[in-house]
């Protein structure tokens, strides 16, 4: 439900509330009588005045001209006014004016609020210091305007809030808007980039094997005609396309290996680590790395296993674990280098499960001849420990 419909629902339980305690202090009222034609008009003016003062007033009144909220104070002016003579001034009827009081504090501004309050003040005044004289009245008056005061700076704070919580909410929705155009735009830049990458591989495959097939290609016809007139002289096209076919295969070789360039060239083994772990902080994973012994060169296949189990064990980590602390600790011995990457997550009971997405570790670990070990138990998070001989 919107923050001002909220609002308003609460405005009306509390003007009919408010309503019926006048009402019951007149009719229990001491010394008071009244007959049933003057209880029925009583009831009457009261329905009424609860009936203008909400529904009316939700539906007809707010927002609209001046002179509709003129009319509307008018008809309940009068409407208290009647109800309290026919009442003979007795029980808190007072209390019908508060809600009249509000409702100016929603429809005028700041200075429009007082003026409002005044009149309200002084129709107070007025049916107090008729009946029972002009000292009683100014003294009521005086009793009269706290509660004046406490009702408009009540009613100005909780339009503040509706208004705040109304906007607290559009917000949200923009928020949420953007983020989902954001995943779109992602989308839109992952497709976008990976066109450009096949059109990039097209590009290089057509420049470079297309170049050598080709050359091939005619070498090869060359020799196919050659063959058949003299045979001795096919031997040279076949050489150049033997020749070729090596130059061909070099630079397949060169661009494979540039597809798979390692992730660690170039930088040192715990810093790529380091880096991993600080990627799943950033997720929200506070993530310890922790290097115990002297770091020292290893093979390029042992560092990229390293890097490869904890880029895995960290991703899911973020994807499945639910954890709020990981630890990652890299620790070198001399016959061989240690991992242990951790969680405090849900934990599985299934911990060598493959859906935890390891078979090609275990795969890359049992080439190097090491061990990977799994554990973990539903609530006690996840512990994956490798070790390596690397002397």
């Amino acid at each position: 439900m919107p923050p001002r419909r909220r609002l308003l629902q609460t405005a009306d339980w509390a003007f009919i509330v408010v309503v019926i305690a006048a009402y019951v202090s007149l009719f229990t009222a001491a010394g008071v009588a009244f007959t049933p034609v003057e209880v029925l008009a009583l009831v009457g003016l009261g329905l009424l005045y609860i009936g203008i003062g909400t529904y009316l007033f939700e539906n007809y009144v707010l927002g609209t001209a001046v002179r509709i909220r003129l009319l509307y104070f008018g008809a309940q002016f009068l409407l208290a006014i009647a109800i309290t003579l026919l009442a003979h001034f007795s029980g808190a009827f007072w209390l019908l004016l508060l809600p009249l009081v509000s409702h100016g504090a929603v429809l005028f501004e700041r200075w429009g609020v007082v003026t409002f309050s005044a009149l309200t003040t002084l129709i107070f005044g007025l049916l107090i210091g008729i009946p029972n004289g002009w000292q009683i009245g100014v003294t009521a008056v005086l009793s009269f305007v706290p509660g004046v005061v406490f009702v408009v700076i009540f009613t100005q704070m909780a339009m503040s809030e509706a208004r705040a919580r109304s906007e607290g909410e559009r917000l949200a929705r923009d928020l949420a808007e953007a983020h989902a155009a954001l995943a779109r735009y992602a989308v839109q830049a992952e497709e976008l980039a990976t066109a450009r990458e096949r059109n990039r591989l097209a590009r290089e495959i057509h420049d470079s094997l297309g170049h050598y097939l080709t050359a091939i290609n005619v070498q090869l016809e060359a020799a196919r005609a050659l063959a058949r007139e003299n045979p001795a002289q096919a031997l040279a096209p076949l050489e150049r396309a033997q020749t070729l076919t090596k130059e061909g295969l070099h630079e397949v070789r060169r661009s494979v290996a540039a597809l798979r360039a390692s992730p660690l060239e170039g930088k040192a083994l715990t810093t790529v680590l380091a880096a991993l772990a600080a990627e799943c902080s950033a997720a929200g994973i506070a993530t310890a790395f922790t290097v115990n012994g002297e770091p020292r060169p290893l093979s390029p296949q042992v560092e990229l296993t390293l890097y490869r189990t904890v880029q895995e064990a960290l991703t899911n980590v973020r994807k499945h674990a639910q954890a709020r602390h990981a630890g990652v600790t890299l620790t070198y011995t001399a016959q061989e280098v240690r991992l242990k990457v951790t969680d405090d997550g849900i934990g599985s009971d299934m911990p060598t499960s493959d859906g935890f997405g390891l078979v090609g570790l275990r795969e890359r670990v049992q080439l190097l001849g090491g061990e990977l070990r799994l554990a973990s138990e539903v609530g006690a998070g996840f512990e994956l420990e490798l070790s390596l001989h690397e002397g």
